[in-house]
């Protein structure tokens, strides 16, 4: 949450305190709170998460809007083996043989992705592997198992579809119009239509 909000000075990213990242990339005007740990994700233009977040293996579209206590891309344990503990496959800090490079590359490669203009509520579960569309609202505590189509606000253990934000027709129009790829200088022109009526927007826009 923010108690206020950040000023960007730049386009630079601004980045919480006690936050740890690994082979992450972020794009333009990017908050990350606070004692997030993001490791292998890319994070898109505008995006922000809340504090205590923790992202693995990912990639994050545009215009995110991330609650506190999010995790996205949680790794599995390789429970069909005789132990599932992590000694069996990164022992190396246990003072056991090298780590299983294959399992945990295969790991790395079961990448999450979310869309553009998606918000995610506060201690969500989304796991590894998942597809959410673009548009899309989880809601808070929800743990989510499956893809999440465009637009879709999804809630529950498992997640599942609630309703739709807007009528296919409206949705069609927002999916070309793409507004989330739109330059810095046309989203500072066309600020203000983001506060009109859904069906303005579109009329003015889906050209």
């Amino acid at each position: 949450m923010h108690i206020e909000m950040v000023n960007f000075t730049t386009s630079e990213p601004i980045i919480g305190k006690q936050t740890e990242m690994k082979d992450t990339k972020l794009g333009e005007y990017v908050e990350i709170g606070e004692q997030n740990h993001l490791d292998n994700v890319t994070v898109g233009a505008y995006s922000y998460t809340g504090q205590y977040c923790f992202i693995q293996n990912s990639q994050l579209g545009k215009f995110i809007s991330m609650a506190a206590m999010v995790r996205v891309g949680p790794t599995n344990h390789p429970y069909e083996r005789p132990s599932q503990h992590i000694f069996t496959y990164n022992g190396e800090g246990f003072g056991f043989p090298a780590k299983d490079q294959e399992f945990l590359a295969k790991r790395k490669q079961k990448v999450t992705t979310i869309g553009n203009d998606v918000w995610i509520g506060h201690g969500v579960v989304i796991q590894a592997g998942v597809k959410v569309g673009d548009g899309a609202v989880i809601a808070s505590n929800a743990v989510v198992t499956k893809d999440v189509p465009d637009y879709a606000i999804v809630g529950g253990v498992p997640a599942k579809t609630i309703k739709y934000r807007f009528e296919e027709e409206t949705i069609a129009a927002l999916k070309r119009i793409q507004w989330w790829n739109w330059s810095r200088a046309k989203l500072e022109e066309h600020y203000l239509d983001f506060r009109k009526p859904i069906s303005e927007f579109i009329e003015i826009h889906d050209q």
